[in-house]
């Protein structure tokens, strides 16, 4: 029996850039629609429109709902059979879970921050503190610009960890955390001083004190949850 032919190497490449492509614009997609999720753009309990979608975003039905089957396994969006793809709606019971797990994971996430960072990653905390103060000093700070200095410092400290999983587990609980902040931007004066607390947390990091660190973490988060819940 004769060996079959080899597949020719143009057409694996061809097919390897094929997938690599699809895999792109999957990606592309889900940080797209995640955003739009997270900022309220789509707002909770929207029927989403995957057709839409795919022309806004220029990509084709595939990767729509390749990137809405990712969110529904992040409980970002509801797939309901036959009738169509939600936009998760905002529960208190949910946000309770969330915040068990980030009490305890942010401020071990801190921790590890504090013996693992680098003089650049400590450098960079030490800017987007700077940034905040900025903001904060402002007459009427830009409270999405608040949100967005939040954000890049707890990514940050998820980096310093130099743990994938526990990163991307903590950026998946904070895109909970953060469509519930996104409704309560009229609350000014508590976003500032939550956003304040973050100094004795970065303090702690660049000075590495790893138990300092997860217990200003662990404080931030705690004030952080009733400053959403209250």
């Amino acid at each position: 029996m004769d060996d079959a032919a080899p597949v020719p190497t143009s057409m694996l490449a061809a097919s390897a850039r094929r997938a690599a492509d699809a895999d792109s614009k999957s990606a592309e997609a889900y940080r797209a629609i995640k955003d739009m999720i997270v900022s309220l753009e789509l707002p909770p309990a929207a029927l989403l429109d995957e057709r839409g979608l795919a022309e806004r975003l220029d990509v084709g039905l595939t990767p729509v709902r390749q990137a809405l089957r990712r969110l529904e396994w992040e409980s970002l969006v509801v797939i309901l059979p036959r009738r169509g793809t939600l936009v998760a709606d905002l529960n208190d019971s949910d946000l309770d879970r969330i915040f068990e797990m980030r009490s305890v994971l942010e401020p071990q996430a801190a921790g590890l921050a504090a013996e693992r960072g680098t003089d650049e990653q400590r450098a960079a905390l030490a800017g987007v503190i700077a940034r905040t103060h900025a903001e904060l000093a402002r007459p009427t700070p830009d409270r999405r610009a608040l949100i967005a200095l939040d954000r890049e410092l707890h990514r940050l400290i998820w980096a310093m960890t130099g743990n994938g999983m526990l990163e991307q587990t903590l950026e998946w609980l904070f895109s909970h955390v953060l469509r519930r902040w996104n409704v309560l931007l009229d609350r000014a004066g508590e976003l500032g001083n939550v956003m304040a607390q973050h100094e004795a947390v970065v303090d702690a990091i660049v000075a590495g004190d790893a138990a300092g660190a997860r217990r200003a973490m662990a404080r931030h988060v705690a004030d952080y949850q009733r400053s959403l819940t209250d």
